[in-house]
């Protein structure tokens, strides 16, 4: 298994494979405004599952423990700023997630799944920020956007780890 940085865990609201570095402060400024809209929310962590199910995996990860419509209405809201930007959108529902890793070849997927076939379920957090994150090396913070406040951005090149 190729375990995830814990310090870098998140949930994605949108995923670029790639992001001109000239369109980065248009996009930040949109999804800047959306998060702005926004008030924290709790939101809690559990239950396992896998992308695709079934034996052959690629993601491992970890849900949440009941839906949060203001998590779905914050993705909805970063879509729509992200579409408005002139990128395209990923037409499939939000799933909210935490990767916990990547298999490799040689794992026991099914072994793994009978280990941890007990209710996973960790304590509460408060979601309070939209990152924009670089990954490129590993993933660095290139803007955090604050609910209900302004836009906190680093210029390119200057993000470091996320902690």
């Amino acid at each position: 298994m190729r375990w995830v940085d814990t310090a870098t865990t998140h949930i994605t609201l949108h995923f670029f494979a790639e992001l001109a570095l000239d369109r980065v402060d248009g996009l930040v400024e949109a999804v800047g405004e959306a998060a702005a809209r926004e008030q924290p929310f709790p939101l809690r962590l559990g239950g396992l599952g896998s992308f695709p199910g079934g034996a052959r995996a690629r993601v491992l990860w970890v849900g949440l423990v009941e839906e949060s419509t203001a998590l779905a209405g914050l993705a909805a809201n970063v879509r729509a700023a992200v579409a408005r930007c002139g990128y395209e959108v990923d037409s499939r529902p939000f799933r909210p997630h935490v990767t916990l890793g990547r298999p490799t070849p040689r794992f026991d997927l099914a072994g793994w799944r009978s280990e941890v076939a007990v209710p996973v379920a960790l304590p509460a957090f408060t979601a309070d920020q939209v990152i924009l994150y670089e990954s490129r090396n590993g993933y660095h913070v290139r803007s955090r956007l604050p609910f209900g406040i302004g836009v906190e951005r680093r210029p390119a090149g200057t993000g470091r780890p996320a902690r």
